[in-house]
């Protein structure tokens, strides 16, 4: 008897099991909230991950332990195939180390580990660089590194302050975050720029660099001066352009551009984006919107809106996000114009470097004015960075 009731037990909870590892992350860190609390014992956790320093100089000036770990429980539905899928996971975890040189010099090294199928339990290299720093302020970067175009492209997934990167990050962006390149970016007076090449490749390691063709990137950006209206207002400007390769790893993109834009006044922030791509090959000339406020009620609790709409020149040129593309029955998750409602909110525990968000979204997508996708969607997620 105890047997089946055990069985029968596992067999009714077996639907919210995710839900309740999920609950359980999230429970610990409550818990660790209740114990820490102050921002100075933050401080004194975090600062755990600078394992060596050393402020009198040196060739090692500062060694330290970097990474994240993303968690996300996730409910979506698509009500034009009548299809709902829930589920948890483990969204990143990057385990790495980064040393300051003498000289300017940093040496960083992170790779990617799959704790959703462990075996094996690396993936890739990402940020894998040397770098060096100039007194002007200049910084010259060699190896593997983020390639930042448009407003989710250029944002780190330990900074989005929506639980992923948008639909235009999706359909202009490279997916794939880290390129093997050469970079140069800095900032003067109230300018601030970068410049690169890459290879578009997307290999896990350094073998296939520069096997396929290459993309450069140039953005520049300026930060307007104080006013009446704005307590800081950024204008950006970027553009991508690649070489057409039959080879090609990345998205069929031969140049894309992007103006981005962050405002603040206080309380209220405005992020917008307005991207463009000239596809080659069977891609699409794709262009779209992100109009994005949000508003910090307190210093731990926000409130994120955001608007998304990306159109395609020709009919399947654009996909759906992460979670709403498991609902297609054979991956179909392809149209020509589609829009995205978000309402998040956001409790920062520790800054970027702790916290919890939680978020509904309504999506739609057509294709040649047919309804392919129409639903909502709730995700909630931890963010630990460090």
């Amino acid at each position: 008897c105890y047997k089946v009731s055990m069985n029968q037990l596992i067999l009714a909870t077996k639907p919210y099991n995710h839900f309740i590892q999920f609950c359980g992350l999230l429970s610990t860190l409550m818990v660790a909230h209740s114990v820490l609390g102050k921002a100075s014992e933050y401080d004194d956790l975090w600062s755990k991950a600078v394992l060596y320093e050393n402020k009198d100089g040196g060739i090692i000036q500062k060694f330290s332990h970097t990474g994240r770990l993303q968690a996300d429980y996730h409910n979506f539905e698509n009500n034009f195939e009548k299809l709902s899928k829930d589920d948890s996971q483990w969204r990143r975890f990057r385990f790495g180390f980064k040393a300051g040189l003498a000289g300017g010099i940093t040496l960083h090294t992170e790779a990617n580990m799959n704790l959703n199928q462990p075996e094996p339990l690396y993936e890739n290299l990402t940020d894998t660089y040397l770098s060096w720093s100039t007194e002007a302020g200049i910084k010259i970067k060699v190896g593997k590194q983020s390639a930042p175009f448009t407003l989710h492209g250029s944002t780190s997934s330990k900074k989005l302050y929506t639980l992923e990167r948008g639909k235009i990050a999706r359909n202009i962006w490279f997916g794939n975050e880290y390129f093997t390149g050469l970079s140069l970016s800095g900032k003067q007076d109230n300018w601030e720029y970068l410049a690169g090449v890459y290879s578009s490749d997307e290999g896990p390691e350094f073998d296939e660099a520069f096997d396929y063709g290459t993309f450069g990137l140039l953005s520049v950006g300026y930060n307007l001066e104080e006013s009446e209206y704005f307590e800081k207002a950024l204008l950006r400007v970027d553009l991508m352009i690649q070489e057409e390769h039959s080879l090609n790893q990345t998205p069929d993109h031969k140049n894309a551009y992007s103006v981005v834009t962050k405002l603040n006044k206080g309380k209220l922030n405005f992020w917008g984006d307005l991207s463009f791509s000239n596809g080659y090959g069977s891609q699409s000339d794709v262009w779209g919107t992100q109009l994005m406020p949000f508003y910090n009620f307190t210093d731990r609790i926000q409130g994120v809106f955001s608007y998304t709409y990306v159109e395609s020149k020709l009919a399947e040129g654009i996909r759906l996000t992460r979670y709403e593309r498991d609902l297609f029955p054979g991956g179909r998750e392809k149209g020509d114009e589609m829009q995205e409602f978000f309402f998040g909110v956001n409790y920062f525990f520790y800054g970027h470097k702790l916290k919890w968000q939680n978020a509904i979204q309504y999506s739609e997508m057509d294709n040649l004015g047919t309804k392919q996708y129409e639903g909502w969607g709730f995700t909630s997620g931890v963010r630990i960075s460090w």
